[in-house]
């Protein structure tokens, strides 16, 4: 564990949350954790310790079955005695660094371990960069991956930070996603519901195989020293909690933080439309591809700050754009403010779209900020369309944090469409012309 949480839950007896919850467990009014579709298992644990509190018994189970597991631990847990006198932050990394490295191998011997080593106590701070991590650890896979974090309720900061960037993690990569208490059963009130989740029947061997990785963090379960400050941080009434035949899991909700909201707010032109060369090319081209003079009805997907808006206002007698962010949106208005033709909306995408009917429909810069799914949704969405051209660009280079890149959206659109398209390939940018009328339907 970590720093030492404020008492955000009142504490009164261990015995009573435990009491209560075994009872409606006997009654069976929790399901059982199905693993029988899941193809990766990942663990995000804020400090040495909770990774096997919190899952142990499901990283060992995983392991059984030759599921592959990889267990993300945020920080060091330097901060797990802050009043020691005999150990400093350093001894302390020097100490539970081999002691989760012991404990996780105990639990999956083939399992992988990252230790990125955020600082403890102020995890808050490197959410993002968690989120890159996870989400370069998913992958392509999230369909197939079950993602389990610490609580984002369990009353302390690094536990909730870790907890959200696993949801945002989940929401790029559509992995299924778990949250373990571990501070709320010391400190829960005996009158706080169970959020609904999933338990998991510990195999004997998966809970010998916990009981062995929990002994493996000495620095946890026993005194530093003698020394006042030095004390056990997990104690043994905190421990019984955990050594039990089953795991408790309460049920995740993916959410996307959407930086784009902060970065438009921040930031009058965020990605330089309309200064940089690379920008102002590749909206020349996208331009120099479309088929027909002039349309009807444009609508652009994706719209941020609004420059392409305004330049297919030049070959368009109606331009919808369209994009997730408010920020975006209002920074699009000072674009398009003289172009009365210009019709700007707030819209999830793929999610609160229903039909897009034009002749044009351009998607450039956004498929990569969706999940696989979303983007797979949205390629489903423009092939129902009736629109005539359909143009996407993407840059074609890696995109931190997000398991798409250009290159796999456009696939994916190719794949869903099905139709013969006009590709030009630039050391920058990939760019495709879809012809849909053309084709029958």
């Amino acid at each position: 564990m970590g720093v030492t949480p404020p008492p955000s839950f009142h504490h009164t007896d261990d015995t009573v949350p435990e009491t209560r919850w075994a009872s409606a467990l006997a009654r069976g009014e929790r399901p059982e954790l199905d693993l029988s579709a899941v193809q990766h298992l990942v663990v995000v644990a804020a400090h040495p310790d909770d990774e096997t509190l919190m899952a142990g018994g499901l990283i060992a189970m995983a392991h059984a079955r030759g599921i592959p597991v990889t267990v993300v631990v945020a920080t060091d847990g330097e901060g797990s005695h802050p009043h020691s006198p005999t150990h400093s932050r350093t001894d302390l990394v020097a100490l539970r660094r081999p002691e989760v490295e012991d404990a996780v191998q105990a639990l999956a011997p083939n399992a992988t371990l990252h230790m990125p080593g955020y600082a403890d106590g102020d995890l808050g701070a490197s959410i993002d960069s968690l989120v890159e991590l996870l989400v370069d650890v998913i992958a392509l896979d999230g369909a197939e991956t079950l993602l389990v974090s610490t609580w984002r309720g369990d009353g302390h900061p690094d536990h909730e930070a870790a907890a959200r960037a696993a949801a945002s993690a989940a929401w790029r990569t559509d992995a299924q996603l778990l949250e373990a208490p571990i501070w709320w059963w010391h400190w829960g009130s005996p009158d706080a519901a169970m959020p609904p989740g999933p338990n998991l029947a510990l195999s004997s061997d998966a809970f010998r195989a916990k009981r062995t990785a929990m002994q493996k963090h000495r620095s946890q379960i026993l005194p530093l020293s003698d020394q006042p400050g030095d004390d056990a941080v997990v104690t043994p009434a905190m421990l019984s909690h955990f050594e039990r035949a089953f795991e408790v899991f309460f049920d995740g909700s993916p959410s996307e933080r959407n930086p784009f909201e902060e970065l438009h707010s921040s930031h009058a032109d965020p990605w330089s439309v309309h200064t940089s060369f690379y920008e102002r090319r590749k909206r020349a081209c996208t331009l120099a591809v479309l088929p027909e003079p002039t349309y009807d009805r444009a609508v652009e997907l994706g719209c941020s700050v609004g420059a392409l808006a305004a330049d297919l206002a030049e070959r368009a007698r109606h331009v919808l754009a369209i994009d997730s962010s408010a920020a975006a949106l209002s920074r699009a208005q000072r674009t398009v403010a003289h172009l009365s033709h210009v019709e700007l909306l707030h819209q999830r995408i793929p999610d609160d779209l229903r039909r897009l009917d034009a002749d044009l429909i351009v998607v450039s810069e956004l498929g990569y900020f969706l999940s696989p799914r979303r983007m797979r949704e949205l390629a489903e969405l423009i092939a129902n369309s009736a629109s005539n051209t359909v143009v996407a660009c993407h840059w074609r280079h890696d995109v931190r944090g997000w398991p798409l890149d250009g290159p796999e959206v456009h696939r994916i659109l190719r794949g869903q469409l099905g139709i013969p398209h006009t590709t030009i390939d630039d050391q920058d940018f990939v760019l495709d012309v879809f012809r849909l009328a053309d084709q029958p339907r």
